[in-house]
């Protein structure tokens, strides 16, 4: 006999704000719930910490001293964005990286799931963006494991917003998943079959939100050094009151998407002192022109790269924030019109999709081949398409051929691949002893997704293999 309660979580760990997504069933009941903070919304991706004392505020809460331009704190935002930096702060009497400031948001999370909602929280999946590097993959289980939280698996942020809308998309066959947040822009077209979602082109750029919130910081630094007839540069005000600019602006931009002017207030911006100007949304839209322009030429080629024509899309999911954008909406409306779908709740999609497929894990298969070019340039196949990519391996061994100090590997067999750089693609072996001794090479798919091709001679050890990884392979999810 089964338990009669269950409990499945679904995280989406945001450059601005993250969410946590739980899946309750009792007996034969499901209920979503959204696990927000006490305003039940999305926490703020943002860290404070003590100078003097160390202690560590997050959230909501280090949102609210930020706010109230508190200089006791060192503030640590868009943590997501450099998780493979070796950047560490010296705060508090200890030092800091970055799998040490997204496990405080993880621990966040995982306290307000448990406090808020009594269940016990140690295990979720995770939505990743797409081309989320090897090493950010790794460090985001590394932070979410001090939590206290095991990552089952991670999917794709546009696979677990398609998942979450399911039932408005079911009828659609070619979904576009246009997922602007604060750190990224992510596109993927997506064909539905009967329960079995692939990819068939990703696209995206790193101009979003945040990127917006600072260049309307500085048109209105600059607005505001004109008005006080004093030059000084943004770079050179204190490091408080540029934070609070950038604040003030992402506010700016939320109210300018509703209406058509706003009142723009700081109390005390540094030496400009009390700060008071009227924004209209033409201002606005100026600024945020060249980004809509880029986002759509970015949408247009993702489905171009798919084969796709535009006419062949049946609806463009609209989630993330930057999709709320008024100027987007305007321009975006002119070209696709009624294909566009914006569901009710944006900030909780991504999470409700992983919950979804935390309570009803599919399978990945590969959806791309993957060949490793052989001496005479004929292809060996590493992966072939339509396989269970479930604790996927394969290890071969090869014979050396000349008396050469190394041997190179060239990988192949896609136009995401070839289109690399060399480095990216190949990788050098260094050679001991000609006809005495053997290649191993050994691919794999690891638990975050990554293509990994491991390569060492028979000769050493596992600590002299070379590695080359490809984070960027396509897969289906099929539902059981």
């Amino acid at each position: 006999m089964g338990r009669e309660f269950e409990a499945y979580f679904g995280i989406d760990f945001g450059t601005t704000s993250s969410a946590v997504v739980g899946i309750n069933r009792l007996k034969d009941t499901a209920k979503i719930v959204k696990c927000g903070d006490e305003e039940g919304l999305p926490i703020p991706s943002t860290v404070a910490i003590d100078k003097k004392t160390g202690e560590v505020f997050t959230g909501r809460d280090a949102w609210a001293r930020q706010m109230e331009l508190s200089e006791s704190c060192e503030y640590i935002s868009s943590i997501k964005t450099i998780l493979d930096s070796d950047t560490t702060w010296q705060i508090g009497g200890r030092e800091w990286n970055a799998v040490d400031i997204a496990a405080e948001i993880f621990k966040t999370l995982k306290d307000n799931v448990t406090g808020r909602n009594n269940v016990e929280f140690s295990h979720a999946t995770v939505a990743i963006p797409i081309g989320f590097s090897p090493v950010k993959r790794t460090k985001l289980r590394e932070a979410a494991q001090k939590a206290g939280i095991i990552i089952d698996t991670m999917v794709s942020e546009s696979t677990a917003a398609f998942f979450a809308n399911y039932h408005s998309l079911k009828s659609a066959t070619n979904v576009v998943v246009f997922d602007w947040g604060g750190g990224t822009l992510d596109i993927s077209v997506l064909r539905h079959e009967k329960g079995r979602v692939s990819e068939l082109a990703t696209g995206g750029m790193e101009k979003a939100g945040d990127e917006i919130d600072r260049q309307i910081a500085l048109r209105m630094h600059r607005k505001i050094a004109r008005t006080k007839g004093k030059e000084i540069a943004f770079e050179d005000m204190p490091p408080m009151a540029q934070d609070v600019m950038r604040v003030r602006s992402e506010r700016a931009k939320r109210d300018l998407s509703d209406s058509d002017t706003v009142r723009f207030n700081i109390n005390k911006y540094g030496e400009y002192g009390v700060c008071r100007e009227i924004l209209e949304y033409d201002w606005f839209r100026d600024i945020v022109e060249p980004f809509v322009t880029a986002a759509i030429d970015c949408l247009q080629q993702t489905i171009a790269q798919s084969g796709l024509g535009a006419a062949n899309i049946d609806r463009i999911l609209m989630v993330g924030g930057s999709s709320n954008l008024r100027p987007l909406q305007e321009e975006i409306e002119k070209i696709y019109g009624d294909k566009l779908y914006y569901p009710e709740e944006t900030m909780w999609n991504v999470g409700e999709g992983a919950a979804m497929l935390a309570r009803n894990p599919g399978g990945y298969y590969s959806n791309q081949q993957v060949t490793m070019l052989l001496s005479d340039n004929t292809p060996f196949e590493l992966l072939g398409t339509d396989v269970n990519l479930q604790n996927w391996h394969k290890e071969y061994n090869f014979g050396i051929v000349d008396p050469d100090s190394s041997a190179r590997f060239v990988f192949s067999g896609s136009p995401d691949i070839d289109s690399s750089l060399d480095k990216y693609r190949s990788i050098d072996l260094p050679l001991y002893k000609f006809l005495q001794e053997k290649v191993i090479v050994k691919a794999l798919v690891d638990d975050n997704r990554v293509f990994r091709v491991l390569v060492r001679s028979s000769m050493r050890a596992d600590e002299f293999q070379r590695v080359w990884e490809y984070a960027g392979l396509k897969f289906y999810y099929k539902l059981k």
